[in-house]
């Protein structure tokens, strides 16, 4: 790994391979204008909530959920292409590292990228790491909660919310690091 003072730089080996379902999806969510959601997928429970919330976010119109290992190591594939060429691609970041928004903001317009502070929501989980230290019911609700809070920033009411939809309700999304600004 190179390191600099404003980054570092990790080296990839190459393939020739690519995933056969992503290149399906791909090319269709390009023809239809779908949106990328992708999120922190980091193993502990803040990634997990913020995983769940991606999930549930890219159930809506006119969201699909993304492949960050495909974007980051097949850029030459039709989930790559996608994901770079969205009109509008939405991360929800998990925790203060941020380590999704620093990669992505390398690599997509910053006007094509909303970025979410899941973190805002959860915490009170900042002591956890283990997954299971959380209770399935509450990881969900928690990631319903942030689902929400996005679909809002988007100006998107998801279908499945109750009411008029959880969340700050604001029409654009929020200021890097900040989350809805609600929390």
């Amino acid at each position: 790994m190179e390191t600099t003072e404003q980054g570092f730089s990790v080296e990839i080996t190459k393939t020739d391979k690519h995933c056969p379902a992503g290149e399906k999806a791909g090319g269709r969510y390009i023809q239809e204008g779908r949106n990328p959601v992708l999120s922190c997928e980091g193993g502990c429970i803040r990634g997990e909530i913020a995983r769940q919330a991606a999930h549930m976010v890219a159930k809506e119109e006119p969201f699909r959920r993304g492949c960050h290992g495909e974007l980051l190591t097949v850029p030459g594939s039709a989930l790559a292409k996608w994901m770079t060429t969205a009109e509008k691609v939405v991360l929800i970041d998990g925790c203060f590292l941020h380590c999704h928004g620093r990669v992505l903001e390398n690599l997509i317009a910053k006007e094509n990228l909303a970025i979410f502070d899941a973190h805002s929501y959860y915490r009170k989980y900042n002591d956890n790491f283990d997954i299971d230290e959380v209770p399935e019911a509450e990881r969900k609700a928690t990631a319903r909660l942030v689902a929400d809070a996005v679909l809002a920033g988007l100006g998107k009411t998801a279908k499945s919310a109750s009411g008029t939809g959880a969340g700050c309700g604001t029409k654009t999304a929020p200021a890097k690091g900040t989350g809805c600004g609600c929390a």
